[in-house]
């Protein structure tokens, strides 16, 4: 999806001016909106409903940004809003999949790592095609076999695609079920049958791994039903 409305949340001035411009140089038309702090915020999220948020890890005095992802995932109204978490230390790859990847964040910044507007832009590239983006994690070896360009190659199904896309996006395994109208088990079943074809341990640990080898995933087309001849 085209993301015409990104919520950039700081609170310090200037790196939040820093972003909108940068965001700005990356995608001229974007329109971006500035909280300082969580509770800003929310009431700009509900007057305005962004379609991308860049969430600072820590608010001086306040509880940290991780406690808004988590609030934002648990609830409906916000839950399918992708979020990508930014910080001013380097995490590794654990510290990613555990402490951000987990929670349902769609990407991660290191914010010395932005240098120029070319990170923003491959940030919305990436969220774009429905991908996880991750800028400035410590280098570690990397974990489980190299996956293939696209989700297609892979042989997936469609039910196991449409999953996969939503898993990657942050949606709880609850919002899934509900979305596609299938019960939870069924969706924790896709999730244990895509594990085992990336040969990889958990879900977070999927997400880690496609946002490693940049795959594309986008929802199936629709069958169409078979009319009489």
């Amino acid at each position: 999806m085209r993301h015409q409305i990104i919520l950039v949340i700081d609170d310090h001035g200037p790196i939040r001016e820093g972003a909108a411009l940068m965001l700005r140089q990356a995608s001229p038309d974007v329109q971006v909106l500035q909280a300082k702090d969580p509770n800003d915020a929310r009431r700009l999220m509900r007057e305005q409903r962004p379609d991308l948020v860049f969430l600072d890890l820590i608010f001086a005095g306040q509880p940290t940004g991780l406690s808004f992802l988590d609030e934002l995932k648990a609830g409906d109204e916000f839950d399918d809003i992708p979020v990508i978490v930014m910080s001013g230390n380097e995490l590794t790859r654990q510290q990613v999949e555990a402490q951000l990847l987990d929670r349902g964040a769609a990407g991660y910044v290191c914010k010395a790592a932005v240098d120029s507007a070319d990170v923003f832009r491959a940030a919305l590239m990436n969220m774009e095609i429905g991908s996880v983006f991750l800028a400035g994690t410590v280098p570690v070896a990397a974990a489980g076999p190299a996956a293939p360009a696209t989700a297609v190659s892979l042989g997936l199904t469609d039910a196991q695609q449409r999953v996969l896309v939503r898993v990657v996006r942050g949606m709880s395994y609850k919002r899934i079920a509900r979305e596609r109208d299938i019960v939870e088990g069924t969706v924790r079943e896709h999730v244990s049958a895509l594990l085992r074809i990336f040969k990889l341990p958990t879900s977070r640990a999927l997400i880690y791994e496609i946002a490693r080898a940049g795959i594309a995933l986008e929802d199936p087309p629709k069958r169409r039903a078979l009319g009489p001849p």
